[in-house]
């Protein structure tokens, strides 16, 4: 059987402007494109009426945390702006997602923003580590008050409990499913028998959708249900009442532990063009698949998804996997990360980030804090004055008011971060030398500069056709422009070229190489033999 990258699928939909089915759509469409590429779907984690504008979604933190199991290597989005619309959180989160070998993926767009937005991003990974150190510095302030108080200090709050006077305590309804679902678990039930039975009984999970056995991650093992909540790595003492006897939670935990299954990403190889690749002739993505010689060794290839599934008749030959990628990569240190091109690259890119650095917006995010500020004041100076039944909506208010504070404080500590680290063309430069002087058999770095500068490979049998996440289109030279007939494919629009293969050759005798400028993209044309 073909190896078969794992994947889990991420959906969200912002209240104020879409509906529903929107996630439905997001769904279909990443099925469709799994499908496609081959991907084996073993989960799905969605957000609904939540904004991307920050990280505090319960099934993106979900996924995040399930990501240290290494049960999975891809995050299926519909659009990049589904993962997060926050340039920097979108750093910060890949960089860490990428520790336990997961990429993300978006099912709809090969380019997500602008040329230069891209190779930031890249830039802004490489600094994530720095950024999150400095970003939990500054917010540690605020959770400190919190926690010293043992309150409850913000994000989703646990199934089978309320917030009630800045604790969490058991609600009445959920609670007992917890003590049921851990005590049958702990019995020796199976997750899916037990799921079953809670549907059929009309008990629901906390989104209020059927319980599956991927509804169970959040819940075995999670210490908060005796009593350990934590929070930004603090543990908050007497922030939470526990609703489980420590002894059941332990037998849930140890048969929890003896059934996971083996990480599949140590016996997984990652084909870093997948999903960048595709079939000139029949228009299909590229998607990995091997084959085993006589003496037994395994051998890698890229081949034409729409062949493998029989979905077409098409003559693609598969191409090597190793030598596919290293090609690319060597072709784009000689021609793209050339000396000379790197000023026009590095002056856009740092314009670019500087050109983020708003004032106004951190003006406004402390006018807001102060007018937040005021009003919990107010309402602290009226709780003795007032009748006893308005005191409930008081503090209602204030609650409400204290979580409004707690998310502007952070982004406003974000912001400041930001304004803290300026970025110079000599700096981008030199982080661009890196790749330019990268080793090319080296996969991770291999896979890094892919991912931050390869848009799109198309492969025909006579040549190659790279396009790259770079602008700067006036300042490359243009040799011999490319004939359009040449590069569409069945009627498909230029910027949606398909590929197809052989063996690559340096035909450049007869065929130089050179630089087409498609839609504001720069495409490398290499012939082969």
């Amino acid at each position: 059987m073909p190896e078969s990258l794992n994947a889990v699928i991420y959906a969200r939909y912002s209240s104020h402007s879409q509906t529903e089915q929107s996630i439905e759509g997001q769904l279909h469409d990443c099925y469709a494109y799994a499908d496609r590429c081959g991907y084996r779907v073993v989960g799905e984690y969605i957000d609904r009426a939540l904004t991307g504008k920050n990280d505090d979604r319960p099934d993106f933190q979900r996924m995040i945390k399930d990501a240290e199991k290494r049960q999975f290597q891809l995050i299926l989005v519909w659009k990049l702006d589904r993962f997060t619309r926050n340039r920097y959180d979108s750093a910060i989160y890949k960089q860490r997602l990428k520790k336990f070998g997961v990429r993300v993926v978006s099912c709809m767009e090969a380019i997500t923003d602008s040329p230069e937005g891209i190779i930031l991003e890249g830039l802004l990974e490489s600094m994530a580590e720095y950024y999150s150190a400095n970003l939990s510095e500054n917010i540690r302030r605020g959770q400190q008050a919190s926690i010293a108080k043992g309150w409850f200090c913000g994000g989703p709050v646990p199934y089978g409990y309320i917030v009630h006077d800045h604790k969490l305590v058991p609600d009445e309804r959920t609670a007992p499913v917890v003590r049921e679902i851990y005590q049958r678990y702990a019995d020796g039930e199976g997750l899916s028998v037990i799921a079953e039975d809670l549907n059929a009984r009309g008990i629901y999970s906390k989104k209020g959708s059927p319980f599956s056995v991927n509804s169970f991650s959040a819940l075995v093992p999670n210490p908060v249900y005796i009593g350990e909540y934590t929070y930004g790595g603090h543990v908050v003492p007497g922030c939470a009442t526990p609703i489980l006897d420590p002894s059941v939670y332990a037998r849930a935990v140890a048969r929890r532990e003896r059934n996971k299954r083996a990480p599949a990403s140590a016996r997984s190889v990652t084909y870093i063009l997948q999903g960048k690749a595709f079939c000139g002739l029949c228009g299909m993505p590229l998607c990995g698949d091997f084959g085993t010689g006589k003496n037994g060794d395994r051998y890698h290839y890229y081949v034409c998804s729409g062949r493998k599934r029989r979905l077409s008749k098409c003559p693609k030959h598969p191409e090597k996997q190793d030598y596919l990628e290293w090609y690319v990569c060597e072709q784009t240190q000689q021609y793209i990360l050339a000396s000379d091109r790197l000023p026009a690259i590095s002056s856009a890119v740092a314009d670019l980030y500087n050109s983020e650095i708003d004032d106004s917006r951190l003006h406004e995010l402390e006018r807001k804090i102060r007018s937040l500020e005021s009003e919990m004041n107010l309402l602290v100076g009226r709780l003795g004055t007032v009748a006893d039944k308005f005191v409930s909506r008081i503090t209602d208010r204030m609650e409400q008011l204290d979580a409004d504070l707690k998310e502007t404080e952070t982004e406003l500590s974000k912001l400041r971060i930001q304004q803290k680290i300026r970025i110079t063309e000599k700096e981008v430069a030199a982080w661009l030398r890196t790749f330019s002087r990268g080793d090319l058999f080296d996969n991770d770095f291999r896979l890094k500069l892919i991912d931050t500068f390869i848009n799109s490979v198309y492969l025909w049998d006579e040549k190659i056709v790279i396009f790259y996440n770079v602008s700067g289109g006036k300042q490359t030279s243009v040799i011999d422009p490319l004939p359009l007939d040449e590069i569409k494919k069945d009627g498909l629009p230029v910027s949606d070229l398909p590929v197809h293969g052989g063996a690559l050759h340096d035909n450049s005798e007869h065929h130089p190489p050179y630089f087409v400028l498609v839609r504001g993209m720069i495409g490398l044309v290499i012939f082969r033999k």
